[in-house]
């Protein structure tokens, strides 16, 4: 499959929408995609960056001020990507429309929800996206991934710091790669102000405050100024609190669990910010205009010694994001490429280790572990049964679930599944069964509905079915009476 990222960075800009389209580009290359990017050859473009993660970079000439000419004079004649994905705030539906020329499908990535889109995907991760914010703005046909629970974030981030000490007083200050609203020295400033603490400042590009945070780190024994750091999750971890902006690392000091300290450096920050805040997320003080350095001070200083609260923040984070966002996104814009295929012999040992995992015995109807003699015999009657489909799904990078659809009548069929280690919780059931319906409908054409049965206390499958269309129909009531003893009267 091949991708097109258009996304921009630059002095004015920042480097976020460039960073968030490379942790996807990465999950996605991972599932054996092809990924390219074009971007404006604005001050502080991020191409060099991006052609060192080993994407191909069009650059789009500053000459060409209309953005659909500029991307026709670099892309080759005929060129036609599977996916475009635009992570623009100047760009919307009078651009998206002629951009499909290049594309068959195009995902946007926004959260503003301030301008129309002619798109197939949307991506919002803020806390507070919901379809009702965009309903307006998209065709009926969209599909929304809401939430920071689609966050995107690199692998690294996804495991959670360790307990931390009461004593512990290392701060990390970062405010992105260009911190226009000059809050790095405000932060610096309030720390001055308090005593027995680590600093560790990470400025950015091209900072005007630059010779004023150099004298200020100077002056204090172990503090650290830094540039561009590739460690950061390193970084996180090592410390006790974390001072900076609203923007992408929200969701990396989440998921990673690490208390902070928030201030919005931008418009569109500020909403998400302050409901994070609300939630119990993080501190949030406002919008950096109105933010005084002794302001700063006191809310580090408050953080700084209270170890419950800074223990609340990291629970409500680590419960809020995963770090599993960018694979659930890669796995939105891969779904039509999964393949399925009827299992065959062959397939026995992966479909016994497939159904003796722990996490799906737990969810299936008889959690008792299989036996690999009745398990062959099983698999042998299920080939040559005419009444059961039984399917393997892949993708690029490897095999990712069982289906299997048994006939209860001529237009009547059930549909179990499992998915594979490692396949868990990042969407790949509902592309299974997109792709096991097609193959279904093939097999037995008759066929009118499809029917299944899940454990009420099997959360992800109940969700699963629900989101791919299927209607809870039944109520079943169990209840256990051998070995029970009579109430004696």
């Amino acid at each position: 499959m091949n991708l097109l990222f258009r996304v921009d960075a630059g002095s004015a800009l920042g480097i976020g929408h460039v960073a968030r389209c490379l942790t996807l580009a990465a999950e996605l290359v991972a599932c054996g995609a092809r990924v390219a990017f074009a971007c404006r050859e604005l001050p502080g473009h991020q191409m060099a960056r991006i052609a060192a993660a080993g994407h191909q970079v069009f650059p789009l000439s500053l000459a060409l001020e209309d953005d659909i000419a500029a991307l026709a004079a670099v892309l080759p004649a005929g060129c036609r990507f599977d996916w475009l994905i635009v992570d623009h705030y100047g760009l919307d539906a009078s651009w998206e429309t002629p951009a499909r020329q290049w594309a068959r499908r195009i995902m946007v990535i926004d959260d503003l929800a301030d301008r129309p889109h002619d798109c197939d995907l949307l991506l919002d991760q803020n806390f507070t996206a919901s379809a009702a914010r965009y309903q307006p703005r998209v065709p009926a046909r969209c599909r929304l991934l809401a939430g920071p629970r689609h966050a995107l974030l690199r692998p690294a981030f996804r495991q959670p710091r360790q307990a931390e000490s009461e004593r512990a007083r290392r701060v990390l200050v970062s405010f992105g790669g260009f911190d226009q609203a000059g809050m790095t020295l405000k932060a610096l400033q309030a720390l001055a102000g308090i005593e027995q603490v680590e600093v560790q400042c990470i400025a950015g590009q091209g900072s005007a405050d630059l010779p004023a945070l150099q004298a200020l780190v100077a002056s204090r024994p172990g503090w650290q100024l830094l540039g561009f750091v590739d460690d950061l999750p390193e970084r996180m971890a090592a410390a006790t609190l974390f001072v900076g902006a609203g923007g992408g690392t929200t969701w990396e000091r989440a998921a990673m669990g690490l208390p902070s300290l928030c201030v919005g450096v931008a418009d569109n920050q500020l909403e998400n910010a302050e409901a994070l805040g609300q939630a119990g997320v993080h501190l949030y003080l406002g919008a950096a205009p109105m933010v005084s350095v002794e302001a700063l001070r006191q809310a580090i200083a408050v953080l700084l010694d209270n170890l419950p609260l800074r223990q609340h923040f990291a629970a409500r984070g680590r419960a809020l994001v995963d770090g599993q966002g960018a694979r659930r996104v890669a796995v939105a814009l891969l779904a039509d490429g999964v393949q399925v295929r009827p299992a065959t012999s062959g397939d026995a040992r992966l479909l016994f280790d497939g159904r003796n995992a722990e996490a799906v015995r737990q969810n299936s109807l008889d959690s008792a572990p299989l036996d690999w003699d009745s398990h062959c015999r099983w698999l042998d009657a299920t080939l040559a049964s005419q009444q059961r489909l039984l399917l393997v799904g892949e993708t690029t990078d490897g095999p990712l679930g069982m289906l299997r659809y048994d006939l209860l009548e001529a237009s009547r069929a059930r549909v179990s599944l499992y998915l594979f280690d490692g396949r868990y919780g990042v969407g790949w059931g509902r592309a299974l069964l997109a792709a096991g319906e097609r193959a279904l409908l093939g097999r037995w054409p008759a066929l009118e509905a499809i029917e299944a049965q899940v454990l009420a206390h099997n959360a992800p499958s109940l969700a699963l079915f629900r989101g791919a269309g299927y209607t809870q129909a039944e109520c079943h009531f169990e209840r256990i009476v051998r070995n029970s003893r009579h109430e004696q009267f």
